[in-house]
């Protein structure tokens, strides 16, 4: 790891693949701020980092407000140093809902994930551009790709994350700073857990390794945009759903 000792901040880390992501970049001896929106949920995965020998500090906030997240990496700066790898993972997804039925509440909802690394990202990169080097990872999802029924203003979300990731890369690269997303496939967070069988099943059929992501996989990939021998990928979209193959026909 070329980033041993440095510091992380983590979005959306109180559960599932965030608190994956957190828990292994403290496993690799980096220090982690980590965000969640409830304060619970933040101190409850610190302690964990903490009680295993890690050092991670919470910083609880909404990222879709600009002046929250601006407080809370400078508390991480204070506490660690300043930001040397942002992982935007925070997101939120609501119910499958056709679109002409959704509101301007579900949408300020769902769009968490695009507005969230836009604040995030221009909260931190300043500094990263001043010490030339950095690691932004953004978390998108294949749905950003394919786009998934029933959830159409997360769909256009996550594919906002993919091309922002692009754009991204190319303004920062002169500053030794690598901009790269990973899209998950249907992955064992909380929220698939408490899907029913139908779902399930229905979900593995489109996938050519016929079971779900465990989250630390997930975290795994993070990891390797964080070698040395990763420093000339940037722009990259990487994929990490055991070959999905696209969303069966929408039935009304």
């Amino acid at each position: 790891m070329s980033f041993v000792g440095k510091v992380a901040l983590v979005t959306g880390a109180g559960k599932g693949i965030g608190e994956a992501i957190a828990k292994a970049l403290a496993a690799e001896k980096l220090k982690v701020g980590v965000n969640a929106l409830h304060t619970e949920t933040a101190a409850a995965v610190t302690k964990e980092i903490i009680d295993t020998g890690g050092e991670a500090i919470a910083i609880p906030g909404n990222v879709a407000e600009q002046n929250t997240v601006n407080a809370m990496v400078a508390k991480l700066a204070q506490t660690f140093g300043p930001v040397d790898i942002l992982v935007n993972n925070a997101a939120a997804m609501a119910e499958m809902i056709p679109f002409e039925k959704t509101t301007t509440k579900e949408q300020e909802d769902e769009l968490v994930t695009l507005i969230g690394a836009f604040n995030c990202t221009r909260s931190v990169l300043p500094s990263m551009i001043d010490r030339r080097n950095g690691r932004i990872i953004n978390i998108s999802s294949v749905s950003g790709r394919y786009g998934m029924p029933g959830r159409a203003i997360y769909s256009a979300a996550k594919a906002g994350i993919n091309i922002f990731t692009k754009a991204l890369a190319y303004e920062v690269g002169q500053y030794g700073i690598t901009v790269n997303s990973i899209s998950p496939g249907a992955t064992l967070t909380p929220r698939l857990k408490a899907r029913s069988k139908e779902i399930h099943d229905a979900a593995r059929r489109m996938i050519a390794v016929p079971r779900f992501a465990e989250p630390e996989e997930i975290a795994h990939a993070v990891l390797f945009f964080l070698k040395e021998e990763s420093s000339y990928i940037t722009g990259a979209m990487l994929d990490v759903d055991g070959g999905f193959g696209g969303y069966e026909p929408y039935k009304r």
